[in-house]
């Protein structure tokens, strides 16, 4: 900090005006980059991305990570900036940047000489120029609604209605007849918040550091575009749509509705709103004549939202006596067990690892994601989404490969990989450009926190309701993972139990077949109130019950 360095001190900060700071000192090269009396100029930084090239504007006191975002460059971060995912790379071609811990961790020796650095990292304090590139997530294979294709046939119908899911990851919507409430056409998206973390906790964070006003105008570009391609891709008229439900998680809805959520994040954990929440599309959705009605599906706490009661909804709940699960594979882990009499719900930390978060070569469901592994010793076959040369690996490969390095005795019963991969890693496939996709020790671990925390909240969903495993009728696998997922492997890896292997159906999107279920349905509300009424949370972050579980579930020893 000091220059020279000749000994120790202590400062007592006065004033947080850096203007009266006095002392001899130098803050572009200082690490300590959160310092209240940081005081380094905005720094131009040239923009390399495939052919385009633009120069923006790096404020003081920011990240060149977060720059980008502000500037609408599309930069997967996971971890939410935390240096932590290694996936927000970028490469400087001219110029000079500190090289983090965080960077060694990341980068070889000869890729921080070539100029990779984490962008999350970066505090550029003279003028730039860098390149990147990331995976093209626009082909992100992302499932819409389990109840078939769409017709694809437009008819002339008096009014439309849209169907939505709004999940942490994707966002899917569904064009409906007005009068023959048939699905007409569907379009996709990754939702664009990704680029502020990959779970709802680093969305919570980064709302409540200031970046409320940019999540929420991200998630109403995402809607607004994907109204537009419903529109223009069937030739409909905008103004004939007149109902647009959305289903999503209890943070999506804060966020898009701009609510602060700043007590989403601390015990209590209280929402701001979860009841149904009704406007009109330029109203909530920032866009649009205001003459069609925006409903947000109503949720049932903080951690199970209206995605889940949607799912629920979806999964007919609300009128069967059989009990049956549902369990969201995603990465807030929810799931209800019950009937139409009584339902119990949870939600469970599962994490990112289920979409490739937080996995070294981890990546969402692109072309070229390795989605399937065999094992034999220590020689593989891999399978990529589209056959596509490996790319990275997505949720259901970092679930078969786990499945196979434990079979194969390659990964121990408490999750140890072999001495001969233990630094490393399992070696798996190489890129185009010959990088080595690797399967590390810390992505067994994430793997291994996952899956546990799926089995423990299955686990005490069980005790609490007070039945056995093989009372359960159905289980539900709700989301794109969960329907793509080798169930068998799962139960490999103890993620659910055995008892499940012929009860299990994989649903799909069952958020945004709830919405289009309500459109098409007159008693819609009255259904959804009861399924919200009837439901009843387990919290389990102090549950003994639950965190027993939670370490009997950590192993891969079969029961």
């Amino acid at each position: 900090m000091f220059d020279p360095v000749k000994t120790s001190c202590q400062v007592f900060i006065l004033t947080e005006d850096t203007s009266t700071f006095n002392a001899h000192h130098d803050c572009r090269k200082c690490p300590n980059v959160n310092c209240k009396l940081r005081n380094i100029p905005d720094t131009e930084v040239i923009v390399h991305k495939g052919n385009e090239v633009k120069t923006i504007l790096v404020k003081g006191t920011e990240s060149l990570l977060d720059a980008l975002i502000r500037e609408n460059y599309y930069v997967s971060a996971v971890c939410g900036g935390k240096g932590r995912c290694g996936k927000c790379r970028i490469r400087v071609l001219s110029g000079e940047t500190l090289i983090t811990d965080e960077d060694k961790a990341v980068f070889t020796k000869e890729e921080l000489a070539a100029g990779w650095r984490l962008s999350c990292r970066v505090y550029p304090y003279e003028e730039l120029e860098i390149s990147f590139e990331q995976n093209d997530e626009s082909q992100f294979e992302i499932l819409s609604s389990y109840q078939g294709e769409a017709s694809g046939s437009v008819g002339e119908e008096s009014a439309y209605d849209i169907a939505v899911d709004i999940g942490t990851t994707t966002i899917a919507m569904e064009l409906l007849g007005g009068d023959s409430k048939k699905v007409i056409h569907t379009v996709t998206t990754i939702n664009g918040q990704r680029v502020y973390g990959a779970d709802v906790i680093s969305r919570i964070k980064a709302s409540t550091d200031g970046k409320k006003q940019g999540l929420q105008d991200s998630i109403r570009r995402d809607l607004q575009k994907g109204i537009s391609r419903l529109v223009q891709e069937t030739g409909i008229s905008r103004d004939k749509v007149k109902n647009i439900v959305i289903g999503g998680n209890t943070t999506m809805g804060h966020l898009l509705m701009g609510y602060d959520c700043d007590t989403l994040g601390v015990y209590p954990f209280t929402p701001v709103n979860i009841d149904f929440i009704e406007g009109t599309d330029k109203e909530i959705i920032g866009e649009g004549t205001g003459g069609a009605k925006v409903t947000l599906l109503p949720g049932i706490s903080t951690y199970v939202g209206g995605d889940i009661v949607s799912g629920l909804y979806a999964c007919g709940f609300e009128k069967t006596s059989d009990v049956c699960l549902l369990v969201d594979l995603g990465t807030n882990g929810e799931m209800a067990l019950g009937n139409k009499d009584r339902i119990l719900v949870t939600s469970t930390a599962a994490g990112p690892a289920f979409e490739g978060g937080n996995i070294t070569w981890g990546t969402g469901s692109i072309p070229g994601a390795i989605c399937s592994v065999k094992l034999e010793g220590t020689d593989v076959q891999v399978k990529t989404i589209r056959d596509q040369a490996p790319e990275g690996i997505c949720g259901t490969g970092v679930v078969e490969i786990t499945a196979e390095l434990v079979r194969e005795e390659i990964v121990s019963d408490s999750g140890v990989l072999d001495d001969e991969f233990f630094e490393r890693g399992f070696p798996l496939a190489k890129t185009p450009d010959g990088k080595e996709i690797v399967f590390t020790q810390k992505d067994v671990r994430e793997i291994q926190l996952a899956k546990a925390a799926v089995r423990a909240g299955v686990e005490t969903l069980l005790l609490r309701y007070g039945i056995e495993k093989e009372d359960v009728s159905r289980v539900y696998l709700a989301g794109g993972f969960g329907y793509k997922l080798d169930t068998s492997k799962a139960i490999a890896i103890g993620m659910l139990p055995e008892e499940f292997k012929d009860r299990i159906e994989a649903v799909g999107n069952s958020s945004l077949a709830g919405a289009v279920k309500y459109l098409s349905n007159p008693d819609g509300d009255k259904e959804i109130r009861k399924l919200v009424e009837l439901s009843d949370e387990i919290g389990l972050s102090s549950d003994k019950d639950f965190n027993e579980f939670y370490m009997d579930a950590m192993f891969f020893e079969e029961e």
